[in-house]
């Protein structure tokens, strides 16, 4: 289908630079502007449409693809951690009679802006979801051999720092969704818009299975919570037998030394 008829719903940052963002964007001649606390929305006729989450999201409506690539380029300037591969989730779009979202393709009753933002919060937040799935998919697979290593040898053949650096990784992981905890809520943008839109909202977010993937990663979350208790205790337990095992050799020091004061006494002229 043509690009024309597609949106592209793209995770590329944990956020924007904000002020920096919205200067770009107000700059752009030949565009039209809406700025919210969450988004930024712009279209250009024979462009097409975006609405820029502050959260390092895009959803693009009928953009092309090299118009998308250089939005991209352009507003990469203004983005904080950017994620080394991309989200990026396509849909059809489809003229009906009802609002709705059916596999890929996503039917509209209507060209309206506010119906467009509503599907887009629900679009934006499933691929930021997407990205921290692929965080946590990447980081589990070496977390979750060290249990099979402690029940086969009955320890854990990890170094300190590499012990740290997998606590670390749990920690990053666990505080980046803790952040953005509330973009997998119902946004307060449609606190203040009709039952209709946060209606629309719903239900892409109920087809996209948000809630029910957000279970599925706090889950996972709880999992590697497990480990990193596991790997802190490991990390304890061999400080502990460290300090243990260097008290002993000091006095055991001071008994040799106490020992030959007394055999060889120091005779002062």
């Amino acid at each position: 289908m043509h690009s024309q008829s597609t949106i592209h719903a793209i995770c590329i940052a944990d956020s924007f630079r904000q002020d920096k963002l919205r200067k770009y964007i107000k700059d752009r001649e030949g565009f039209k502007h809406q700025a919210c606390p969450d988004y930024h929305y712009v279209s250009s006729p024979g462009w097409g449409e975006a609405v820029v989450f502050i959260y390092g999201c895009i959803v693009f409506w009928g953009v092309d693809s090299p118009d998308i690539q250089k939005f991209l380029v352009h507003v990469s300037q203004y983005i904080v951690d950017p994620c080394p591969n991309q989200v990026d989730e396509v849909y059809n779009i489809v003229h009906g009679e009802k609002t709705t979202i059916q596999d890929s393709s996503i039917i509209l009753e209507n060209e309206k802006i506010d119906t467009k933002i509503a599907i887009s919060y629900a679009l934006a937040q499933a691929v930021k979801l997407r990205h921290y799935e692929d965080i946590v998919m990447n980081t589990m697979p070496d977390l979750l051999t060290l249990p099979s290593d402690l029940a086969a040898n009955g320890r854990i053949s990890i170094s300190k720092k590499n012990a740290l650096k997998k606590t670390g990784e749990i920690f990053l992981v666990r505080a980046q969704i803790n952040l953005h905890s509330d973009l997998l809520d119902t946004p307060e943008y449609f606190w203040e818009r009709t039952e209709k839109e946060e209606h629309i909202y719903s239900m892409v977010a109920q087809e996209m299975e948000l809630a029910k993937r957000v279970k599925k990663l706090n889950h996972r979350l709880d999992i590697m919570q497990s480990t990193y208790d596991l790997l802190r205790a490991h990390i304890e337990h061999k400080d502990s037998i460290l300090l243990e095992a260097t008290i002993t050799i000091l006095i055991a020091m001071e008994i040799v030394i106490t020992t030959m004061q007394y055999i060889w006494p120091v005779h002062i002229h």
